[in-house]
């Protein structure tokens, strides 16, 4: 879909003009850690376009090499078994077990910390600089004048810095499809080498290099073969020779072409020289997921056989991926929010790309660093996935989807334990699959609804997702759930209790907390969504859920305010604006006037504990601002000057100490301006931006419309 408003002329954008001109250029004053990946696999780098300044008695968090693969779990067993951790909880089905945790986490007890500990996701790979001479880290000092340009358009980073006065370059680039980089290196005096740490269990870290006695790494037929416990992977080296020099360390000797001289082995090549060297990480043994996501070997001439012929790969998906996706063009505003909010379209989307776009849904820091050990929590996936269908790449959002099948049997048995039919789905969890005790996550309720509201978009970006039976069964199961979590009152529906709303502020009481106003909204809305699948396959029982969805409390307190809570708690100006999704990320269904949405936003906006917030909440006001036609409020929310609210140069919203990234902000920014600047189905141009700018857009689609009272 295109657009342009105001003004005419429908000239093509020139997108490498809009892409490139937010390439980051970074130095070594600013903060920002880039990336190179493929969304199953990514590496962060430093400035000097490797990871030499990361690894033992580092405090950077952000330099890693991650893979969806690269999950371990302590060899000690856990102290009981994980179903003995679940407690009785009051329901209006009776007492029912939860995977709750009455002591909170700060202390879970050994058992629940063994299950919220493992499995976890630990960097598989240190490539770092060496002195040539000594084999020795360089000293920092000895590191200048670093700077960085990563050509988005291309997926290429280089790094240029002096080592003792002289110039040296780093190229750094990733394959689309493998777990492999691309590095060429010409930096006279220093050397590659290649180190291994052990997993950590901490909550924000993916390596520990304090066990070298709890892994190994040998050389064996030309590969560096190394095995943790539970998980066993090969590195592959392409353009240098290996040599051990020590116990979980190689070091890379560049090798020139073959010759008929050598007897067709490669030649040594000056140590001076440049190294044009390919690292592959190749799966031999994975843990036991329920959700398989590592390819099983790699046959011969499907890898990159050079550096060169990677990067080539990297340029030719890059470029095809910017062509063939959305793109919104701003330049021709002369108002500076335009290009800072075009600035973060363009890094949110290559963020997500790299960090999100697998099969596994990411961790909240993506493949950057660990948060919550790696593992990935359900309710933030929508923020994480939806805007995949808007922007034109529908096909990511259906890969991400694969995980609610795999998953369906688990989640069929949390409902049937709780008296439910359909499927149950947890919010914490990892590649296992199995719920991590919370005494927040089992009482979430705002998961549920996602894989409807995903798999409607992916419908509307490619109509043949409605006949897709994984989708159907997934939909339906969500469906049914959904339905017998309602608390009867009367002849009405409630949800709740137990609940602990979106704005996760009520957790001591959430044995009598109900009505949450934002999940009245969005269960209602998206039950009449799974009604509308249920139609389009032909369902005898059609019709039924708009039916139960229309008696669903209203989400309005008694004087027709929207807050929190549709009656009790008064609410709490802190953490998530979360009421106001109810009119913004849910689309209208008639409950709620837009003059109660409009005076909710704007108490919101003179009044909050910024502090407090998440970095997806100024989305989720953008996106209620947007609904209400209120362009300039919206662009006002978007780039709120806060802390949690900074985008920095690498394209990333640090949160706070241990959560350098947040993945949820750059996926919420990306649905914002699909919804700001294209709008919904029968509504306005550009609802959401100030009627002067000129907007102009190609290939992103407008979000779901107003629903009928």
């Amino acid at each position: 879909m295109s657009g342009d408003r105001p003004g005419t002329g429908s000239e093509p954008i020139d997108r490498r003009a809009v892409i490139s001109r937010h390439d980051p250029h970074l130095t070594g004053a600013e903060d920002g850690v880039l990336s190179v990946g493929n969304g199953h696999f990514a590496v962060g780098v430093d400035r000097t376009g490797t990871q030499t300044l990361s690894g033992p008695g580092s405090g950077e968090t952000r330099v890693n090499t991650l893979a969806e693969w690269g999950w371990h779990t302590v060899p000690e067993p856990p102290p009981q078994p994980w179903e003995s951790l679940l407690r009785p909880v009051s329901t209006h089905h009776g007492t029912v077990p939860f995977m709750d945790l009455p002591g909170g986490t700060e202390d879970p007890g050994p058992a629940a910390a063994w299950f919220r500990e493992n499995p976890h996701k630990v960097s598989l790979l240190r490539f770092a600089l060496v002195e040539a001479s000594t084999g020795r880290p360089p000293a920092a000092a000895d590191l200048a004048g670093a700077t960085q340009h990563l050509e988005l358009w291309t997926g290429t980073l280089r790094s240029r810095f002096r080592y003792r006065g002289r110039s040296c370059t780093v190229i750094t680039a990733a394959d689309p499809e493998h777990a492999a980089i691309a590095l060429h290196v010409d930096a006279p005096g220093l050397a590659l080498a290649l180190s291994f740490p052990y997993a950590s269990t901490a909550w924000d870290l993916a390596a520990d290099w304090q066990r070298p006695g709890a892994h190994t790494t040998r050389l064996e037929d030309g590969r560096i073969r190394r095995r943790m416990d539970d998980l066993a992977y090969d590195v592959v080296v392409r353009g240098a020779q290996l040599r051990g020099t020590g116990e979980h360390e190689v070091r890379l000797v560049a090798t020139g072409p073959r010759s008929a001289a050598a007897g067709g082995r490669a030649d040594r090549v000056p140590p001076e020289a440049p190294m044009d060297v390919v690292l592959e990480l190749v799966p031999r043994e994975v843990p036991a997921l329920a959700l398989q996501t590592a390819p099983q070997g790699t046959r011969p001439g499907e890898s990159p056989a050079s550096a060169a012929e990677l990067r080539e790969r990297s340029a030719r998906f890059w470029s095809g991926h910017w062509q063939e996706t959305g793109i919104l063009d701003l330049g021709e505003v002369e108002d500076p929010r335009a290009a800072e909010l075009e600035r973060r379209a363009v890094l949110s989307r290559q963020v997500q790309r790299v960090h999100a776009a697998g099969v596994l849904p990411p961790a909240e820091t993506g493949l950057l660093a660990n948060s919550w050990r790696g593992k990935f929590h359900l309710e933030m996936h929508w923020w994480h996935a939806a805007h995949f269908a808007l922007w034109g790449d529908a096909s990511s959002l259906r890969r991400g989807l694969e995980v609610y099948g795999a998953m369906l049997p688990a989640a069929q048995e949390t409902a049937r334990r709780q008296r439910c039919r359909g499927a149950r789905w947890p919010k914490q969890i990892g590649p296992d699959l199995q719920e991590s005790p919370s005494d927040i996550g089992p009482f979430l309720l705002w998961q549920q609804p996602h894989p409807i509201h995903l798999a409607e978009l992916l419908r509307r970006a490619v109509p043949s997702a409605a006949t897709d039976p994984m989708l159907q069964e997934i939909v339906e199961q969500s469906a049914l759930c959904l339905v017998d979590l309602l608390r009867p009152d009367g002849d009405r529906f409630g949800v709740g209790p137990p609940l602990i709303g979106a704005q996760e502020r009520h957790v001591a009481h959430r044995d009598r907390v109900q009505d949450a106003s934002f999940e009245l909204a969005y269960t209602a809305w998206a039950l009449r969504i799974a009604d509308a699948w249920r139609a389009a396959r032909g369902a005898r029982d059609a019709g039924e859920l708009t039916g139960i969805a229309r008696r669903i409390h209203r989400p309005l307190t008694a004087a027709g305010a929207l807050s929190t809570f549709r009656a009790g708690p008064a609410l709490e100006r802190s953490d998530h604006p979360s009421h106001l999704l109810a009119h913004g990320m849910v689309p209208p269904t008639g409950t709620i006037p837009d003059a109660a949405a409009g005076a909710a936003l704007a108490d919101v906006m003179a009044d909050w504990d910024w502090e407090s917030t998440w970095g997806w909440d100024y989305p989720a006001m953008a996106m209620t601002a947007a609904r209400l036609r209120r362009g300039e409020d919206a662009v006002a929310a978007l780039l709120h000057p806060t802390r949690k609210n900074r985008c920095d140069g690498a394209g990333h919203f640090p949160q706070r100490p241990g959560l350098p990234a947040y993945l949820p902000a750059n996926g919420g920014t990306l649905i914002a301006l699909a919804l700001m600047a294209v709008g919904w189905e029968g509504g306005p141009a550009s609802p959401g931006l100030p009627p002067q700018w000129r907007v102009r857009h190609e290939g992103i689609l407008p979000l779901p419309g107003p629903l009928p009272a």
